[in-house]
């Protein structure tokens, strides 16, 4: 089946960060196979440049945070392999930890390389990195998990939050796979690699998934994802479930997930593949599936740089994320940020107003300007250039009519081309066909 320029816009919009026009018409026309399987194609992902400051002690954490934010957003803006940086923020927001409680900048930076290198590789490498890395040990209390005090709560969100979720373990299980886990931390506060010590490990027998023996923490991990009592399928349906609702819709069906969730499994939990299964299903292109997520702000800050050919130096997205309550590294709590409806707020909305409006500013009257041909366009024409300028493939007719009524009035009354486009820019990246992938 050929890709319409609708589905290779809504395939583009989901994979990445708003698609150009230029990026939608070069999948327009091919088969969904072959156009999927050049969204998967991450191998130019261009190289990783550590951000300034990372290493550098003289450099505080908040600066070292400004620094990170910025980085990766424009990395998100520019990369010629979106959907690595697309996977890599999913991995940010499963495994949330969070600068709040985990001192160091420099750790989480640490960590999010282990998310990008392992995003679409595979689920159960990745989990036992991420495992292994001090700053997810030390957000969820591991690092004083000791045979002596025993911490329960790195087990238990190991296997709720990142593998199996609510109601596929028992208490029992928690317990065996905290007594599992003691040691494992980082060697101090100040020298934060991570350490075994085994001085600090219950080497005693215990009963966890109804296997009995002494277990140790990366055991754990291995049991859960394997053929034991079902925690393999369950751990494959979890996350293909989690996956299809932050690319496609929420709360899909069962039927809707079985065929994404047996390709991670018949992979032995490759990502790639179970990210091929959801892209090639009828679902995702289905009516249920358009226009069906709000952005969360980061993607809607990397989609407006993008329209606008804007860099994170000149917008300052840091002066605003708090206020659309997502701040990278920052997450809420280890279940992170949750999606879609739950952006739609009044705050969240003055600050993407804010946000929008100071980079319409910077882009209507910068050296590079948006739209600069406004003045020599129709209303009718100037309107769609808009639309375009954002990669909004088919605006909906309350949107058109509101920015032509606009745009009419606007140059009746008093017209002026900077005045146009700082605010046309603003109407639009602000009406719901934006806000919406």
């Amino acid at each position: 089946m050929a890709l319409s320029y609708d589905d290779a816009a809504h395939l583009l919009r989901r994979a990445g960060f708003g698609p150009t026009a230029s990026e939608i018409n070069a999948l327009v026309g091919l088969d969904r196979a072959t156009a999927v399987e050049r969204i998967l194609d991450v191998s130019s992902a261009p190289p990783v440049v550590t951000p300034g400051g990372i290493g550098d002690p003289s450099l505080n954490n908040f600066e070292k945070w400004v620094n990170c934010t910025h980085w990766w957003i424009d990395r998100m803006r520019t990369t010629t392999a979106p959907l690595a940086e697309k996977m890599t923020f999913f991995w940010h927001n499963h495994f949330a930890t969070s600068l709040e409680k985990v001192e160091f900048m420099d750790l989480l930076w640490e960590q999010q390389q282990i998310l990008r290198t392992g995003a679409l590789g595979n689920f159960r490498d990745l989990t036992m990195t991420v495992s292994m890395h001090p700053a997810l040990l030390w957000y969820l209390d591991n690092t004083t998990n000791t045979a002596a005090a025993p911490n329960e709560n790195f087990a238990r969100e190991l296997m709720e939050l990142f593998t199996l979720g609510v109601g596929h373990y028992s208490q029992a299980d928690v317990v065996a796979a905290a007594r599992a886990w003691t040691g494992h931390g980082m060697v101090s506060y100040q020298d934060q690699r991570y350490r075994f010590d085994a001085t600090h490990h219950d080497s005693g027998s215990k009963t966890f998934m109804g296997g009995t023996r002494n277990w140790d923490g990366p055991d754990i991990i291995n049991e859960l994802l394997r053929d034991n009592a079902g925690t393999k399928a369950t751990a494959a349906t979890f996350i293909a479930r989690k996956l299809w609702s932050w690319f496609a819709f929420p709360n899909p069906s069962d039927a809707i997930v079985a065929p994404v969730a047996n390709a991670f499994l018949a992979s032995d939990f490759n990502i790639t593949a179970m990210l091929r299964a959801m892209f090639n299903h009828d679902a995702f292109y289905s009516p249920e599936a358009r226009m069906a997520l709000v952005r969360t702000p980061v993607e809607y800050i990397v989609a407006a740089l993008r329209s606008l050919g804007m860099d994170a130096a000149t917008s300052h997205p840091v002066w605003f994320l708090e206020g659309m309550g997502m701040q990278p590294f920052m997450p809420p709590n280890v279940a992170g940020w949750k999606p879609n409806m739950n952006w739609v707020t009044s705050s969240a909305f003055w600050a993407k107003a804010n946000f929008i409006q100071f980079s319409a500013w910077k882009a209507s009257t910068g050296s590079t300007l948006a739209l600069a041909d406004l003045d020599t366009r129709d209303t009718q024409s100037a309107t769609q250039a808009a639309f375009d300028t954002f990669g909004i493939s088919s605006p909906s007719a309350s949107s058109r009519t509101t920015v032509v009524n606009w745009l009419t009035k606007q140059r009746a009354t008093q017209y002026e081309g900077w005045v146009d486009r700082r605010y046309l820019i603003s109407l639009v990246a602000l009406s719901p066909d934006f806000q919406l992938a």
